[in-house]
């Protein structure tokens, strides 16, 4: 697909007006994405790529569909910005549009995996994302928890990542699924009771109100 993020390693040095961006509020950002300002776009990106691609790795669990996944939310997000009714909130928006890439990933999963036609995907396991100096005890128990989340369904994995590994409040875990706060809350608990079965009480990342 050719698209900006294609044009990436083409792009012209920063311009005068690009060296303000550490500066400019998300308001600003937006306005200029709607006005059309070419080096908005170069902004946009590099202030979101990295919470995006994390985001996705986790969320997939394999680099190649999580690089998919973020192409995918950036062509999304620049084609519909005009839909972005609260500037303000330009960071949830962006990881609602995630959300939603991740979940087209997952449904083209299916599809493959009853053609026979599905890869190994391990890259963004949560073993594999722990830190160099993490003990075998603690890689182990992410493991286990991966086995876990394998076997509940993408929406309870979304919402459960998005509260206990993303950090997002419940608020943002409701809105990022697309879903209403006791729908949220159900996904997760319902995943915090699968992996305290399988792992022992706390493991589910504790209650909630």
């Amino acid at each position: 697909m050719t698209s900006f993020l294609a044009s990436r390693a083409d792009s012209t040095p920063l311009s005068v007006e690009q060296s303000i961006v550490p500066s400019i509020s998300d308001v600003d950002l937006a306005n200029r994405l709607m006005a059309g300002e070419p080096w908005a776009r170069e902004a946009f990106y590099r202030r979101y790529v990295k919470a995006v691609w994390c985001t996705a790795l986790r969320l997939v669990g394999d680099r190649a569909d999580a690089d998919d996944v973020v192409q995918d939310t950036f062509v999304e997000a620049l084609r519909d910005v005009s839909k972005l009714r609260e500037p303000s909130r330009m960071r949830a928006w962006l990881l609602q549009i995630t959300v939603h890439q991740a979940h087209r990933r997952f449904r083209k999963r299916k599809l493959m995996r009853r053609l026979g036609l599905e890869r190994p995907q391990e890259d963004g396991l949560l073993e594999t994302l722990a830190k160099p100096g993490a003990s075998t005890e603690t890689r182990a128990e992410l493991a286990c928890i991966d086995r876990v989340l394998g076997r509940v369904s993408a929406s309870q994995r979304f919402a459960w990542m998005l509260r206990h590994v993303e950090g997002l409040s419940l608020e943002e875990v409701a809105e990022a699924c697309e879903c209403s706060l006791a729908t949220a809350k159900r996904r997760i608990a319902r995943t915090a009771r699968h992996l305290e079965a399988e792992l022992g009480p706390g493991a589910g990342g504790g209650s909630e109100p």
